[in-house]
Parts: C-alpha cells; sequence; structure tokens
C-alpha cells in the first residue's frame, strides 16, 4: 500500500512540474495579450495623457533607406510610421488599415 501511494504521489508531483510552468507561462500570455487593448490607448488619448510627453524621433529616410516601402503616412498630420503601427506615432490618431 506503501509503495502505491508513493507511486501516485511521485506521478501527481512530476504532473504538477510538468503542467505548471506551462499554465503559469499562458497566463502571463494571456494578460500581456489583454494589456495590449487599443481601447486603453484611446482612452488614455482623449483623458490628455500623450499631450506634455515629448514626441518619439520620427522615421525619416536616413533610418529606413526606403521609407515608401515599408512606412505608412498618418492621414491626419502627414508623419512617417512603420506599417506594424495601429496609431501615429506624432498625433497618436489611429493609423487606417491598407
Amino acid at each position: 500500500m506503501v509503495g502505491q501511494l508513493e507511486l501516485a504521489l511521485r506521478v501527481a508531483s512530476a504532473l504538477f512540474v510538468i503542467v505548471a510552468p506551462t499554465l503559469l507561462f499562458l497566463g502571463l500570455w494571456r494578460g500581456l495579450e489583454a494589456m495590449k487593448d487599443d481601447e486603453i490607448i484611446e482612452r488614455a488619448r482623449e483623458e490628455g495623457y500623450f499631450t506634455t510627453s515629448p514626441a518619439p524621433k520620427k522615421i525619416t529616410s536616413s533610418v529606413l533607406p526606403d521609407a515608401t516601402a515599408e512606412t505608412t503616412t498618418c492621414d491626419t498630420c502627414g508623419t512617417l510610421n512603420i506599417d506594424d503601427a495601429t496609431y501615429c506615432q506624432e498625433c497618436l490618431g489611429k493609423l487606417s488599415d491598407q
């Protein structure tokens, strides 16, 4: 009986050691996905949190040799932004999907 109980505890602890880090990682991943929510950015922009901070460096042709192929132009202010950007780096307006 003691042998079976010890074996069951070892199997349970091995499963815990294998499964627990995976579940913790997936929880962290989902938490990070939830934190990148666009509604948070929109609310912060509307409340004026971004008005006093200095603007980040603008993308120029010296930074990107072929700036027209890898950038998107903001419809509001005309600033070049990387293609993957959702919001403009200058005015923080939502970029249109192309």
